[in-house]
Protein backbone atom coordinates (compact mmCIF):
# COMPACT_ATOMS: atom_id res chain seq x y z
CA UNK A 1 0.00 0.00 0.00
CA UNK A 2 1.59 3.15 -0.99
CA UNK A 3 0.82 6.89 0.54
CA UNK A 4 -1.96 7.43 -2.15
CA UNK A 5 -3.37 4.63 -1.25
CA UNK A 6 -3.03 4.97 2.39
CA UNK A 7 -4.27 8.63 2.51
CA UNK A 8 -7.29 8.18 0.60
CA UNK A 9 -8.53 5.21 2.77
CA UNK A 10 -8.31 7.62 5.53
CA UNK A 11 -10.18 10.27 4.34
CA UNK A 12 -12.91 7.80 2.96
CA UNK A 13 -13.26 6.83 6.46
CA UNK A 14 -14.22 10.32 7.52
CA UNK A 15 -18.03 11.86 7.82
CA UNK A 16 -19.61 14.72 7.62
CA UNK A 17 -18.58 16.24 10.85
CA UNK A 18 -15.05 15.42 11.07
CA UNK A 19 -14.83 17.57 7.26
CA UNK A 20 -16.69 20.58 9.24
CA UNK A 21 -14.71 20.18 12.35
CA UNK A 22 -11.17 20.29 9.68
CA UNK A 23 -12.75 23.34 7.99
CA UNK A 24 -13.13 25.42 11.66
CA UNK A 25 -9.94 24.02 12.52
CA UNK A 26 -8.30 25.35 9.22
CA UNK A 27 -10.07 28.67 9.78
CA UNK A 28 -9.14 29.36 12.97
CA UNK A 29 -5.53 28.08 12.60
CA UNK A 30 -5.37 30.92 9.46
CA UNK A 31 -6.39 33.41 11.83
CA UNK A 32 -3.63 32.68 13.86
CA UNK A 33 -1.13 32.08 11.71
CA UNK A 34 -2.07 34.88 8.69
CA UNK A 35 -3.26 37.79 11.68
CA UNK A 36 -0.78 36.89 14.85
CA UNK A 37 0.65 40.27 13.84
CA UNK A 38 -2.82 41.92 14.68
CA UNK A 39 -3.48 43.25 18.52
CA UNK A 40 -6.62 41.64 18.76
CA UNK A 41 -5.08 38.04 18.01
CA UNK A 42 -2.47 38.73 20.07
CA UNK A 43 -4.41 39.73 23.16
CA UNK A 44 -6.35 36.56 22.92
CA UNK A 45 -4.50 33.97 21.42
CA UNK A 46 -5.54 31.43 24.18
CA UNK A 47 -9.53 31.94 23.10
CA UNK A 48 -8.28 31.47 19.11
CA UNK A 49 -5.74 28.34 20.31
CA UNK A 50 -7.94 26.17 22.63
CA UNK A 51 -10.62 25.37 19.93
CA UNK A 52 -7.61 24.93 17.03
CA UNK A 53 -5.79 22.28 19.62
CA UNK A 54 -9.40 20.34 20.63
CA UNK A 55 -10.59 20.36 17.01
CA UNK A 56 -6.80 19.47 15.45
CA UNK A 57 -6.47 16.36 18.05
CA UNK A 58 -9.70 15.01 17.62
CA UNK A 59 -10.01 15.21 13.75
CA UNK A 60 -6.21 13.96 13.70
CA UNK A 61 -7.37 11.08 16.20
CA UNK A 62 -10.05 10.40 13.79
CA UNK A 63 -8.12 10.29 10.71
CA UNK A 64 -4.97 8.56 12.26
CA UNK A 65 -7.22 5.83 13.87
CA UNK A 66 -9.55 5.07 10.93
CA UNK A 67 -10.36 1.42 10.14
CA UNK A 68 -8.98 1.32 5.92
CA UNK A 69 -12.00 0.12 3.86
Amino acid sequence: MDLFEWAESRTNAMTIWDIGALKVYCVMLGMIVGAYMSGFIREHLWWFLLPVLFLGTGVGYRWLSAKPS
